[in-house]
């Protein structure tokens, strides 16, 4: 329903029942096709009939009167509460987001962005004025940050919910990071790393963070690797702090051939601080990643990583949430990786090798 306003300053409001007569078709039938409803199929003359009715009278959707009937909105929350803090983050959010607006425009829904900002614990009331509001029907968060502030809300409200990432809910969506962790350091074995560097993120900051650890840990048993002896640093997920452990740990590992960093940025970071101080990469030196963000593809060399499936991840939520929505108890999904290969890693340059080992020769 919308207002429409007249050259006297009087205005009309337009319903549904005016596009059916408009179109010369019933209210029920104007509805569905508005409504984009997967369950009916009318005659392509039918839809453009109800379709050009509804822009040439300016019909928009009255989501409050469609509510008191259905008991539904129709509108589903998508809670990101760090998509704006980086580039980074927002590239990784806007692909599973745009599944889910691809998802909710197939099957006559609405997607309602929250990025709720959190301060010493609470939250903005913007965002619990949205849920009091009961305007949406159910959400999607996404739980690779501390979202407890935002979880207790929804908990009060008792609004359905889906959680993307590590943060423990029993209708959960995440990566096998474990998985992925092995699938990367397999890899680097397999191509004859041995003086492996490992650039990370402290123990306990990240649960994400962890499995790949472990799972690194593993591809490490497996193939006679002494995990406790590979030399690590520890990052910030950023860039800048890849860099910085790039360089502490090829100064103090001169005799490295790879790197493995748990995420995108800190790969990049370091790649960037090794060609600086003149080490080609991977001709002297291999550096892998993890996440497959876009820029991954063309940066210099192109990166080895890790892919998350995450354009996926927006479709499998929405159908999770539906699942809800209709009574059920979906089944937590957790999404195997894929490792994606690049030119950032190669085998271990023999000649540099040797020639480490002729010059510590020299140097006793």
């Amino acid at each position: 329903m919308v207002k429409v306003y007249l050259s006297k300053g009087f205005f009309l409001v337009v319903t549904i029942r005016d596009v059916a007569k408009r179109a010369s078709v019933s209210i029920s039938t104007a509805s569905r096709i508005l409504s984009n409803s997967p369950k009916e199929k009318y005659a392509e003359e039918t839809q453009l009939k109800v379709l050009r009715a509804s822009v040439e009278l300016g019909y928009r959707p009255n989501f409050a009167a469609r509510a008191l009937v259905s008991g539904k909105t129709r509108i589903i929350a998508a809670v990101f509460p760090r998509i704006y803090d980086t580039p980074f983050t927002a590239l990784a959010s806007l692909q599973i987001l745009s599944g889910i607006e691809a998802f909710c425009s197939q099957n006559g829904y609405h997607v309602l962005l929250s990025s709720p900002r959190m301060h010493n614990g609470s939250i903005d009331s913007g965002f619990t004025d949205l849920l009091a509001s009961g305007y949406p029907d159910g959400v999607i968060v996404d739980g690779h940050f501390d979202v407890d502030p935002i979880m207790k809300s929804l908990n009060r409200f008792g609004l359905p919910t889906i959680v993307l990432g590590s943060y423990p809910h029993p209708y959960y969506l995440r990566s096998d990071n474990f998985l992925g962790g092995k699938l990367l350091m397999q890899h680097m074995i397999e191509l004859g790393h041995r003086q492996i560097g490992l650039i990370g993120l402290p123990d306990g900051k990240s649960a994400a963070a962890d499995l790949r650890l472990a799972g690194i840990k593993a591809a490490c048993t497996e193939q006679g690797l002494d995990y406790d002896a590979l030399p690590r640093m520890d990052g910030t997920f950023s860039s800048d702090s890849g860099a910085a452990a790039a360089e502490q740990l090829i100064a103090a590992n001169p005799t490295l051939t790879a790197l493995v960093a748990l995420n995108d940025r800190m790969a990049m970071g370091a790649i960037r601080q090794l060609q600086a101080l003149g080490y080609p990469v991977p001709d002297r030196i291999s550096v892998v990643g993890y996440d497959d963000l876009p820029q991954t593809r063309e940066f210099n060399p192109p990166l080895t990583t890790i892919n998350q499936q995450l354009a996926d991840w927006g479709s499998m939520a929405m159908n999770m949430l539906l699942e809800l929505l209709d009574g059920c108890e979906p089944k937590p999904v957790t999404v195997s990786p894929a490792l994606i290969v690049r030119q950032s890693a190669a085998p271990p340059n023999d000649q540099f090798i040797r020639g480490v080992h002729d010059l510590s020769g020299h140097s006793t």
